[in-house]
């Protein structure tokens, strides 16, 4: 239909046409969701990563959703009833001026409101009105720029698109911040939130479009100016551009996914690391950093793989000893390469353990360059093993203690994950998030991070604050004198377990007596309860006393009522006391001492294996385990022995497999006279022959067998005497085996 001829200075007639409309409104939301992506991504205001992540948010709202938006709009607008030469064209200097603005107040909007995980609501709403008046100000910028047009406004339509842009940015904006960080993986409330501030900006721009006529311009058109065509093929082009990105990106995604659900059927390596308040650390999409150690567990198993198993222990130490084996992780490495583990054979069990030990430190090495740290900065060992439950259908593996079989068949679709964990400082843990981390509260990223490992959520999070609760503090002893509980009892499957702490699973039940030193008197005192039951000793001591030893009498009366109190179980009334003490770790409170003791006098007591009800503050480990950890305090010098053994197994595979070739610079004959005048020796070519030559195995002490000198006094060598410095080839028994022995004595048959 045609109209009388405009004419300048002239109102033209206008209409809209529908499907631009529509088009406008998903050129919107194409940039919304890109953005809300690309901010849920940002884990920090460190680092390039987290930079781009900013800037490719900016330029994704203010180039597409707002920019693109208002000229793929304003493509919908027909004026003078389709008059080809009356249609609005854009003068192209105005129109790179109104792309660039808003993306700076963006920016600056984005920047101001930061990517804590505690996001303050007045920074959010500062930001959230500073992106509304940036999707006005390019609203009202770009229609300046309209060459052959003067656009005439209606006052309550501008203010009514002033103020949804703001109300509507501020609630997206509000909502997507305060609650991203329980988002990890949910993508739909991102989508939500992307038709939110998708319509932020489309419903600025029609409400505005509607106040707004059109008035003929009588001048001359400037040359530098483009035609509705054109700016549609510039704001499609970006926006084509952008969609791509985003195939690609969710491509990405979805095989980091497949990667994750297959590492879970696999022997996996995490780690778990906190800040100082508690929060775990996480990736963008909320799972933990994970390595595959290997995906032919059974290959490599004797026996069930749990913190029983000697690898299993020779970790747990390395993971508390690092720099013993740090310097022989790229030898490992090489020499992994070097060989086939799907024909591997189970002939040489030694072996199988050294190559299990192997692909444990590559693969904690791999995780430190994943985080970009030293080794040693990677965290200790958590004293659990966890398996994954990877289902097909509704089915699931059967997760009996008692079903190796299972346990051994890794690559049927079960999976083992061992982590390592730590505590660091606020420095390192602004240092990780400008890499590409994010610290979260445990309770919003656990369901996230079950789900990525295939965990129940409920025992995972036991664990996780556990691991969270250890990485504190050493668990050690105070200087000074103490007395404990240490019992052990048979286990149905084989074996001993030592009744331990709950909270403090390296430490036995024990109280602290307030003295710092044992005088003459008192240690006599002790003496004279050599042998007694714990009622018997309560018993006496509501009747004994020495004169000056009375003082301390009732403190340690007072000691052993608490330690009752601490531990209500009937079995300790029976436990027989020791005279004798036992050196053991503690914290040291002079930074001059090397290593410092304590003095434990301990009851002892073999608890009956129908005994089943223990109170809340103890548990069971197991006695190989508990052993262990006696060698792994900050103090202990059997870092010493295991460094040396650590350097005696390993440090040939260094030497064979990063041995760097010299320079051939020497004349042949030369070159034979040097190397005929050294001839290797027997062990230098047995070690060349056979990688694993001149291995030591560290051995773990055999306690149902274990041969002992103690005499009518229980052994003298557990006197308090000063320790000689020296550099010990292998390891002695510790307190705790020795104790074991007289209890396996006291109940041998005669």
């Amino acid at each position: 239909m045609n109209g009388p001829a405009l004419r300048p200075g002239d109102i033209a007639h206008q209409s809209m046409e529908g499907v631009y409309v529509a088009l406008s409104y998903a050129v919107s939301y194409v940039g919304s969701v890109t953005t809300l992506e690309l901010l849920h991504r940002r884990t920090g205001s460190r680092g390039w990563y987290n930079w781009s992540l900013l800037i490719g948010s900016a330029i994704s709202m203010g180039s597409i959703a707002i920019w693109g938006m208002h000229f793929i709009g304003n493509r919908a607008i027909i004026l003078d009833y389709g008059t080809e030469n009356h249609q609005l064209i854009y003068n192209s200097k105005f129109t790179a001026l109104s792309f660039f603005l808003p993306i700076m107040v963006l920016l600056s909007a984005y920047l101001f409101i930061g990517a804590d995980e505690e996001v303050s609501k007045v920074r959010v709403s500062i930001g959230g009105t500073t992106a509304g008046l940036a999707v006005v100000l390019m609203h009202y910028l770009g229609q300046f720029g309209i060459s052959n047009y003067t656009s005439v406004y209606k006052v309550p339509f501008v203010i009514g698109s002033v103020i949804v842009a703001i109300v509507a940015s501020n609630v997206a904006l509000l909502i997507f911040f305060v609650l991203r960080s329980q988002w990890a993986g949910t993508w739909w409330k991102r989508v939500c939130c992307s038709f939110v501030l998708a319509g932020a900006v489309s419903g600025m721009h029609w409400l505005a479009t509607v106040g707004t006529s059109y008035r003929l311009r009588n001048a001359a058109l400037p040359n530098n100016t483009l035609d509705r065509k054109q700016t549609v093929i510039v704001v499609g082009t970006l926006c084509l551009f952008t969609c791509t990105c985003l195939l690609a990106y969710a491509i990405a995604i979805g095989a980091k996914a497949r990667n994750m659900q297959s590492k879970i059927r696999k022997v996996t390596l995490s780690t778990v690391i906190f800040d100082p308040d508690g929060h775990l650390m996480v990736s963008t999409s909320g799972s933990l950093p994970t390595e595959v150690i290997t995906d032919t567990l059974n290959v490599f198993l004797d026996q069930e793989f749990s913190r029983e198993h000697p690898v299993f222990l020779w970790f747990y130490r390395a993971s508390r000893s690092w720099v013993s084996v740090k310097d022989f992780m790229s030898g490992m490495q090489q020499h992994l390469r070097t060989i086939d583990l799907s024909k591997i054979g189970t002939a040489d069990q030694s072996n199988l353990n050294v190559i299990f030990r192997e692909l444990l430190c590559v693969a904690a090495k791999k995780l430190s360059e994943q985080l970009r740290q030293p080794v040693e900065s990677l965290g200790v060992l958590y004293d659990e093993v966890l398996h994954t439950r990877h289902t097909r259908g509704r089915g699931s593996i059967p997760t009996g203690p008692s079903d190796v079989e299972n346990l051994r068949k890794v690559a049927n679709g079960r999976g083992q994950t061992l982590f390592v964990y730590q505590q660091v400082s606020k420095e390192e843990a602004a240092r990780l998030q400008s890499h590409g981390y994010r610290f979260a509260g445990v309770k919003l990223a656990i369901d996230v991070v079950a789900r990525s490992l295939q965990l129940p959520r409920d025992e995972l999070m036991i664990h996780l604050q556990n691991m969270r609760d250890s990485s504190g503090p050493e668990s050690i002893l105070e200087p000074g004198v103490h007395i404990g509980f240490f019992a052990v009892r048979a286990n149905i499957d084989g074996g001993f377990e030592v009744l331990v702490q709950s909270r403090q699973p390296n430490l036995i039940p024990s109280v602290q007596i307030p003295v710092h030193a044992l005088a003459d008197g008192m240690k006599l005192a002790l003496q004279s309860f050599h042998g007694m039951t714990l009622s018997k000793v309560l018993e006496e001591l509501g009747t004994f006393s020495t004169g000056s030893e009375e003082t301390f009498l009732d403190d340690m009366r007072a000691s052993f009522w608490a330690l009752t109190k601490a531990y209500p179980d009937s079995f300790w009334m029976d436990a027989v006391f020791s005279s004798i003490p036992i050196s053991m770790a503690c914290r040291s409170g002079d930074d001059d001492l090397e290593h410092s003791t304590a003095q434990m006098f301990v009851f002892r007591s073999v608890v009956p294996i129908h005994q089943r009800e223990l109170s809340d503050g103890i548990k069971l480990s197991p006695f190989e385990f508990f052993t262990t950890q006696q060698r792994t305090f900050s103090t202990s010098r059997d870092h010493e022995v295991f460094a040396r053994q650590a350097h005696t197994e390993f440090s040939g595979l260094s030497e064979r497999y990063l041995r760097v070739p010299k320079p051939a610079f020497l004349l042949p004959k030369l070159a034979r006279f040097v190397r005929l005048s050294r001839r290797p020796t027997t062990a230098e070519k047995t070690l060349v022959e056979n990688p694993f030559a001149n291995i030591m195995i560290s051995q773990a002490v055999d306690v149902h067998s274990a041969k002992t000198s103690m005499d009518a006094h229980e052994l003298d060598s557990m006197r308090t005497t000063g320790a000689a410095v020296v550099v010990r080839e292998v390891e002695e028994p510790t307190w705790v085996e020795e104790h074991f022995q007289l209890l396996m004595d006291r109940t041998r048959p005669t």
